[in-house]
């Protein structure tokens, strides 16, 4: 098991528990807290932009 996994696993859960109808909010609760964890605004707008590298518009 690869350390995301856990991760994906529990976001995945929590996605198909709150349904399609909360999961762009709880997604967006997540990524706040977790860059507030991570404690470096610069890093984790690096990565925001790198999650959304190549997926373009809905």
């Amino acid at each position: 098991m690869t350390t995301a996994e856990p991760l994906y696993d529990s976001l995945a859960a929590h996605l198909d528990a709150l349904g399609e109808a909360q999961a762009p909010l709880y997604l967006a609760k997540a990524a706040l807290a977790l860059a507030q964890a991570l404690g470096d605004t610069d890093r984790a707008l690096g990565i925001l932009r790198e999650c959304a590298k190549d997926m373009g518009p809905a």
